[in-house]
């Protein structure tokens, strides 16, 4: 009799043991909040067979009896189909369909299971962080840089021609891109009455920027005017001095010494 127990006994262990060690996958539980500007949807991926879950709209935890090496990997395997993200010389993991990141995760050992734990956050993280930097060095985002923005005209006195800039940044969440619109005029009286002004377009542009330590670099990927004359390069650099756009490379230097955009 006693044997037969011992047999059953290490019969449960071999079992046990064996289930601790087979994968089963993982499967995506999905959760919704109510949002600002709608509704974030949430979808993790949870190795099957976890239980006790808590969670709330930034952090996830569930238990699992199975083996830590095996969660492991099913851990990993969920996070290799989303899209690998860096910032602040980490990875993170953004699920650009539901429009979150993971941004931390681990499996914790304890002696009877394993706790499984995700931390994240709303958007794409990076996209996000980087948001953040930029606009303490520009002075805010979704914002007018201009120069020249302000003249007067008087009947005694001939105008002074003028450069007229305009830099206006903008987001692209969808595609995490941070995009721009330049636009550049000369003013200049009419020949024969200077109380009248002359708007002469010199360049309509839109693109794409980033920031590097103290530059931002402009990159033109439609040119819809081009002025005569003028050479406009697929990219320009402005040094950033306590928020202004100073113009490193002055194509515009026929029009005025140095573009400085406030």
């Amino acid at each position: 009799m006693k044997k037969k127990i011992l047999i059953i006994v290490f019969a449960l262990v071999v079992l046990y043991l064996i289930f601790r060690v087979l994968p089963f996958g993982f499967t995506l539980k999905s959760y919704t909040y109510n949002v600002s500007d709608g509704k974030q949807t949430v979808k993790l991926g949870v190795p099957r067979l976890s239980f006790m879950s808590k969670v709330n709209d930034r952090s996830y935890a569930y238990k699992n009896i199975r083996g830590n090496h095996v969660l492991k990997n099913e851990v990993k395997d969920y996070l290799n189909t989303l899209e690998k993200i860096e910032c602040n010389d980490t990875t993170y993991y953004y699920d650009k369909k539901n429009d979150f990141t993971v941004i931390d995760y681990g499996i914790k050992n304890n002696i009877l299971y394993n706790t499984i734990s995700y931390d994240v956050r709303y958007g794409n993280y990076c996209f996000w962080q980087k948001a953040e930097d930029y606009s303490k060095k520009i002075g805010g985002m979704k914002r007018i840089h201009g120069m020249g923005d302000s003249y007067s005209l008087s009947p005694d006195k001939e105008f002074t021609p003028m450069l007229m800039a305009i830099f206006t940044d903008d987001l692209d969440e969808e595609n995490s891109k941070f995009t721009a619109k330049l636009e550049v005029v000369y003013l200049t009286s009419m020949p024969d009455d200077w109380r009248y002004v002359l708007r002469n377009e010199i360049e309509k542009s839109s693109g794409t920027y980033e920031i590097k330590d103290d530059k931002l670099y402009y990159t033109r990927d439609k040119i819809s005017f081009k002025a005569d004359g003028v050479n406009i390069p697929k990219m320009s650099i402005f040094k950033i001095d306590e928020g202004k756009l100073i113009l490193e490379d002055n194509y515009l230097s026929d029009y005025a010494d140095e573009v400085v955009l406030e």
